[in-house]
């Protein structure tokens, strides 16, 4: 094996690693010591591939919305409602329920986001305006306004209602009714 296709497997399975670890003790109690255990190998030979634990939070981030990108046509399918607003509160309740089965990554995420770099970030928000496309969708179909600057808002009010899943033990619905108020307002005439 080619030393590029041995740094490549032993990413991937640092990757599956510190997922299983993540998700069992959460991302703050687990080291590279830990992850470097469970792959049987030392944490010297994790750092020599270049990246660091708050790095390989970003891929299992990016990781977790490839995921939900290629779903998108079955969530879309379970979507319901007459207007953009009952639209996309369905919407966002299905990527609730995803995301809060991925609690103990998806919580620490916005946390130890800062620690990431800017071609990191750059990524993840390619893949939010993936997550948002058929929100922009429905809201071209409305013949709505300013659509860019209200799925900004939107996607940072779905963030405030997913702080219901980490601080309170909220399921989807209790996500979603947090967020209502405010994204009618965001929605303005569409809402309904």
């Amino acid at each position: 094996m080619t030393p590029g296709l041995v740094e490549k497997s032993l990413k991937g399975q640092v990757l599956t690693a510190a997922r299983k670890l993540f998700m069992e003790r959460g991302y703050e109690a687990v080291g590279i010591r830990d992850i470097a255990r469970a792959v049987g190998r030392q944490p010297v030979q994790i750092y020599r591939l270049g990246i660091s634990k708050a790095d390989i939070l970003a891929e299992l981030i990016l990781e977790l919305n490839r995921e939900q990108i290629k779903r998108l046509p079955e969530l879309c399918a379970r979507v319901s409602g007459e207007t953009v607003f009952d639209r996309t509160c369905s919407y966002l309740r299905e990527l609730y329920v995803l995301d809060i089965q991925y609690l103990p990554i998806r919580s620490v995420g916005a946390a130890f986001g800062w620690l990431w770099s800017a071609s990191y970030e750059e990524r993840v928000i390619e893949q939010v305006f993936q997550l948002t496309q058929p929100v922009v969708n429905w809201m071209q179909d409305a013949g709505m306004d300013d659509i860019q600057a209200r799925c900004i808002g939107i996607w940072s009010l779905y963030y405030v209602g997913y702080r219901h899943a980490v601080m309170q033990g909220g399921e989807a619905d209790d996500c979603l009714a947090s967020i209502k108020p405010s994204l009618r307002y965001c929605l303005g005439r569409a809402a309904g």
